[in-house]
């Protein structure tokens, strides 16, 4: 007999068995990747099994109570009991089918688009996606692969605890919270400029963008205002950090440890400034720092002092009337001051005029790319300046960082230590000047000299920094430079000359993300004496059956600040997958002193001796894998060509005026040296000499390699013939040539100069 306690046997058993089992199932179809349409069999099965057994002894039970009509009370609840556990069972085999399908989808639906994007190099969609998915299914083998393939780790070191960390993904519109102060790391995407920190200290934000392109980019170390440090309003506050590269025009340094300053938002307006001339600022002598002495003369405050004047006699900017500035301008910035007014007014607000590293930190010149907006945005090459809280040529809520007017800095300038830097760039002046530095007279009293103040927030202020020299930086008209005779230069050029020996390459087929690519790995005796090898990369299409089309790359300057050689390799294929998948073959030596090949040591003694010694392996270096790629049957080497972006393209002046074999180069964001440079390297000698059909896009926005005084010169003297010369020069460009363009021409070029 089948009564109401024996359902409950039943349905209990079948719950308790069927539970275990399913999750053991679970377990070793996710550990064995087993095909899930046998897990929805089993399921099917144990449901028709408990199913066929609780109606079998349901119609048996229901026969037996014919003769027994009345039901007790006792027996409804057992039998509300059964219905329960039915409905249990029933839900239990739901959710475990459920749950099944929904892998199905994962694997079936979302998995082949991560493929995709990691193939096409989209690292950083792989890298939201699976850190989403992975949350979901911790134990999915596939996910958990491409997670980690599309993921880093960065640091983070604050002076402060319980500071909230929050991160926004490019893309993204909001921050995300990812915990607070200690946080020793946390994921992010494997890919350069992809993500945006912001700390909140309080009620104080600070915004943080990941734009280097180097080993330390994602080493996060912050300090944080003082707990009693005084705000001041309109002010931003800049965290103290340590940075290893500036990019401005004017000045070489290394690492810089930055102490927590702000720094007004806004430029010093008319209106602030006649607060300091009604204020007697001219007359009170505490103010200024005479008698000063810079360079080889003195200057004293009555006779100094006395040549600030506007119009009509009064004491003030020299385009104020009778010690007032002109009507309607007051929110305007005051402009046409000294060196030594602006130093004044910052004395009198008790404040000071930024060191060249923070005003290069606010304008964020330590990235390997400043920002192309501020210099299409700001105010320049203009008649009129513009309010001082326009966001005009912003950057990080700094309104008019770049353009309006160009303001002093605190660092004496010059080879003579006799001048001082103003930048930015002014409303009267193109926007290259963003990125450069007007080295001028601390009396000059042009229109376009402004002022901006800062604050130390830290008991550690470094007055080094204050106390820093910069050096002006000499440009040369080279088509004013006499050239050399080609037996002269046939003579520079034997410089990077080397007998002929057995280059004893070894190879080895390396790891590849996916099937599709084939990855070699090379090294040799390089061309001079060095305990180094020479050594790189090859990638090809696994597909590709015929001989392929060998690309040689000379690296941008991101080579020189990385270590790692085990990255290169998936940015290759990121990189250069729009020539890979066409059946081109991607040549990549590592070159002397870059990624994890040593510099030359003579640097600390002889400066132009390790320049030239370094050039000249990079050039052997050069030879010797065109050397090797000559050897290699499997490839077209009839159609070798060059590939250099930045430094790479920059290193083309030397690279293909020394090997003609190349039979095309496509450049981007180069241009020529025109600093003095040794005799025996100066690059436009070279420039001149190069005949290789040449096809070069530049950006005139260009804060790196500038239009002016780079590309324009290299564009005079290039010697390649015009019929096989193609230039771009694009508007609103600045060193990042948008990829699609790349796509569209490179393919083309190397077609059109090729053999077959």
């Amino acid at each position: 007999m089948f009564n109401n306690s024996n359902y409950i046997q039943v349905t209990g058993g079948f719950l308790a068995l069927g539970f275990t089992l399913l999750q053991v199932i679970d377990w070793l179809f996710k550990k064995f990747e087993i095909d899930s349409l046998y897990f929805n069999i089993i399921l099917i099965v144990l449901f028709v099994s408990f199913f066929g057994t609780i109606l079998y002894y349901f119609l048996k039970n229901k026969k037996r109570k014919k003769s027994n009509k009345s039901i007790s009370k006792k027996s409804k609840i057992k039998m509300g009991i059964n219905i329960g556990l039915t409905v249990l069972v029933l839900l239990l085999f739901l959710y475990f089918f459920k749950k099944i399908n929904k892998n199905d989808q994962l694997i079936n639906q979302e998995l082949p688009k991560i493929v995709k994007l990691f193939d096409k190099g989209n690292i950083l969609q792989v890298f939201k996606m699976t850190n989403q998915l992975y949350e979901l299914n911790p134990d999915n083998e596939l996910i958990k692969n491409y997670y980690d393939k599309s993921r880093k780790y960065a640091k983070l070191d604050l002076n402060k605890e319980g500071v909230e960390i929050q991160i926004k993904y490019r893309g993204d519109d909001f921050f995300q919270s990812i915990g607070y102060s200690p946080l020793d790391s946390f994921a992010v995407p494997n890919s350069w400029n992809s993500y945006q920190l912001k700390l909140i200290d309080e009620d104080y934000s600070y915004l943080f963008e990941n734009l280097f392109n180097g080993e330390t980019v994602d080493d996060h170390s912050y300090d944080l205002p003082e707990e009693n440090s005084q705000i001041i309003e309109n002010h931003i506050v800049m965290p103290g950090r340590s940075i290893s590269t500036f990019r401005i025009y004017g000045r070489n340094t290394g690492e810089i440890n930055i102490s927590t300053f702000s720094i007004s938002k806004n430029e010093v307006s008319n209106s602030e400034y006649q607060k300091f001339v009604n204020d007697g600022g001219y007359e009170n002598p505490t103010f200024w720092d005479f008698p000063l002495k810079i360079g080889d003369k003195l200057y004293e405050f009555k006779e100094t002092v006395s040549t600030f004047k506007g119009k009509f006699g009064k004491n003030g900017p020299a385009n104020w009337s009778y010690g007032k500035f002109p009507n309607g301008l007051d929110n305007h910035p005051v402009s046409g001051i000294s060196w030594f007014e602006a130093r004044a007014y910052a004395k009198y607000k008790n404040q000071e005029l930024p060191n060249m590293h923070q005003w290069s930190y606010a304008a964020k010149a330590y990235t390997n790319i400043l920002d192309q907006d501020v210099m299409k945005n700001g105010n320049f090459n203009s008649d009129f300046t513009k309010p001082v809280n326009s966001n005009a040529g912003s950057l990080s809520e700094i309104n008019n960082i770049g353009g309006n007017v160009k303001e002093w800095l605190i660092n004496k300038s010059g080879n003579n230590k006799d001048k001082f830097t103003a930048a930015g760039g002014s409303y009267l002046e193109p926007t290259y000047q963003f990125i450069g530095q007007n080295f001028q007279n601390p009396n000059d009293r042009s229109l376009g000299n402004g002022i901006r103040l800062v604050k130390n927030l830290s008991n550690d202020y470094n007055t080094d920094l204050d106390n820093y020299s910069i050096s002006q930086r000499v440009y040369r008209e080279l088509d004013d430079e006499p050239g050399i005779s080609n037996e002269m230069f046939e003579y520079y050029k034997s410089q990077f000359d080397y007998p002929k020996k057995d280059l004893n390459v070894k190879t080895n087929i390396i790891n590849s993300p996916n099937d599709i690519y084939t990855i070699e790995s090379f090294s040799m005796e390089p061309a001079y004496s060095s305990e180094e090898k020479l050594s790189g990369f090859i990638i090809y299409s696994s597909k590709n059956l015929k001989k392929p089309n060998p690309v040689i790359v000379f690296p941008h300057a991101g080579s020189l600040r990385q270590n790692n050689v085990e990255i290169i390799p998936p940015r290759l294929i990121r990189t250069f997958s729009y020539l890979l998948d066409e059946g081109y073959a991607i040549i990549y030596p590592i070159y002397s002193g870059l990624y994890n090949r040593s510099r030359n040591n003579e640097c600390d003694d002889d400066v132009e001796y390790c320049r030239k010694s370094s050039l000249i392996r990079k050039g052997k270096d050069y030879k010797t894998v065109i050397d090797y790629l000559e050897t290699r049957n499997d490839f077209n080497f009839n159609n070798l060509s060059y590939y250099g972006s930045s430094m790479g393209a920059n290193y083309s002046n030397w690279m293909l005026a020394i090997d003609g074999r190349v039979k095309s180069a496509f450049l981007l964001v180069g241009g020529v040296n025109t600093s003095p440079q040794a005799k025996e390297i100066d690059q436009h000698n070279y420039t001149r000499r190069i005949k290789t059909p040449i096809f070069h896009i530049v950006g005139k926005l260009d804060p790196v390699v500038s239009y002016e005084k780079a590309f324009l010169p290299w564009k005079k003297i290039i010697g390649t013939p015009k019929k096989d010369l193609r230039l771009i020069e694009m508007e609103g460009v600045g060193h990042y040539v948008p990829r699609d363009t790349i796509y569209a021409y490179h393919k083309n070029w190397i077609e059109k100069y090729s053999s077959e």
